[in-house]
């Protein structure tokens, strides 16, 4: 393979093996360049990546192409046409709902945090949280895959990794800290389908709670009297849990208490 070579679907995936198996270092290195000049492309990384994506060819292939995509989104958008946006929206929720994709750890992070990305960025899409309930509600199997894109929303709003204006930003800070009522129905239902007590959905519905607690989605009423408090309070008192778990257990109660203190500081405030 010429560092030249035509950019190409099948020109990807042999850039790629050569990447992770050619035992020749000067290969490596001409792979290496070439499959980063394609990330650079205004011209051929956005319908590339999505096309291998789409043809799930093998899994090093398929998690390097989400890698593209969602750093393209992430630091690229204003590469897009408008008139383009709308049909990458709809390529992310069919990827995402795509179970044999988001089995795989990797491609499933990646395809959240990009189509969170897109959802901040994009403003012709006005319910991202409802459209993407909507298309993975129909499975068990996208539970994990809906927990992801539900934690990377709150925490991409905050990043600076996002290359969005301050005025786009306040507003999708504002957007979503009022959704708490909907996310936190969302969370217990998805605690309550848990019947298997799957310990990396556990850990997944507790990160994205302690998400949603820090861009202060929830009020003290619903915090206090929650389910998940409950669950999260259980959790520290045994002895049975695993680290992960007490770990995303004892994250979540800090950012609860936090919250209270925030909240106690602003009632003080108003009584002066």
């Amino acid at each position: 393979m010429a560092s030249s070579s035509e950019v190409t679907p099948e020109n990807f995936v042999r850039a790629v093996q050569m990447l992770y198996h050619d035992q020749d270092a000067a290969r490596k290195k001409i792979a290496s360049e070439w499959l980063h000049n394609v990330q650079s492309s205004q011209l051929y990384a956005w319908t590339l990546a999505d096309q291998l994506i789409r043809m799930n060819q093998n899994s090093e292939v398929t998690c390097l192409s989400a890698q593209i995509l969602r750093h393209k989104i992430q630091h690229n958008f204003d590469e897009l046409p408008i008139e383009h946006c709308k049909g990458l929206c709809d390529s992310l929720l069919d990827h995402i709902s795509r179970i044999e994709l988001t089995r795989n750890t990797t491609v499933r992070v990646q395809l959240a945090v990009a189509t969170a990305d897109l959802a901040l960025q994009f403003v012709g899409w006005e319910q991202p949280v409802e459209d993407v309930v909507e298309k993975l509600k129909t499975s068990s199997e996208h539970m994990l895959t809906l927990l992801e894109f539900l934690t990377a929303l709150p925490e991409e709003v905050n990043t600076s990794t996002i290359r969005i204006g301050e005025n786009r930003r306040q507003y999708c800070r504002e957007k979503y800290s009022n959704c708490g009522k909907q996310i936190h129905e969302i969370l217990i239902f998805l605690l309550q389908v848990n019947s298997s007590h799957n310990e990396l959905l556990f850990i997944g519905i507790l990160k994205c709670f302690a998400a949603w607690i820090t861009i202060r989605a929830f009020d003290e009423n619903i915090l206090l009297s929650s389910p998940l408090l409950i669950s999260v309070l259980d959790i520290l008192k045994s002895t049975q849990c695993s680290n992960e778990v007490h770990k995303s257990a004892c994250d979540c109660l800090c950012d609860i208490l936090e919250l209270c203190e925030v909240c106690k500081r602003k009632r003080k405030k108003l009584i002066k």
